[in-house]
């Protein structure tokens, strides 16, 4: 039933995964949560700077203004009632000229990686756009996040696109990946 709040099965105790259908369901913290997780986890392996906070935030509160549940999704990993992490799905957007859906704000708590929960975000994510009849989804991500690149390369991603431009103060430049779903 749209605007409930679905529980995906987690491979882990306390830990489950919320699907966010509606605003109704939005758990308190999530945009905090998430942006400290992003410049926290970022900022130790590739040296941003106070900047991708700042962007982070903005661009999740500027998503969750307006999100569409008929076109967006977002996955929380919830652990003892707190958010520990997300995968946001931002569906096509024709009237912004956005015929793919992105995926963004892809992140977990580092006590909670290698246990399967990313996998489980990712694979509800890819099944959202199918059913929604997206003809592609695309990403961004940094060189070196190895587990995350094999992940989405499992899911049929691949890279398109390499930055030269630095990123939020670091040495290195974004990747843009795709898949082709129709």
């Amino acid at each position: 039933m749209e605007g409930d709040a679905t529980q995906v099965a987690a491979p882990t105790g306390a830990t489950s995964i919320l699907e966010m259908r509606s605003m109704a369901e939005y758990p308190s913290g999530l945009i905090g949560t998430i942006s400290a997780l992003f410049g926290k986890s970022i900022s130790q392996s590739h040296g941003v700077d106070w900047t991708l906070d700042a962007m982070i935030a903005e661009q999740q509160c500027a998503f969750f203004r307006r999100f569409n549940g008929n076109l967006d999704r977002v996955w929380i990993v919830m652990q003892s009632g707190w958010p520990k992490g997300a995968l946001t799905v931002d569906g096509p957007r024709l009237d912004e000229g956005r015929e793919a859906a992105r995926l963004r704000f892809f992140i977990l708590h580092e006590s909670l990686r290698g246990r399967g929960l990313g996998a489980s975000m990712l694979s509800a994510a890819m099944q959202f756009c199918q059913e929604r009849k997206c003809p592609r989804v695309f990403l961004t991500t940094l060189p070196g996040l190895d587990a995350a690149t094999k992940l989405y390369q499992a899911h049929g991603f691949t890279t398109i696109e390499k930055s030269e431009k630095e990123f939020h103060g670091s040495r290195f430049g974004e990747l843009t990946m795709e898949c082709h779903l129709h």
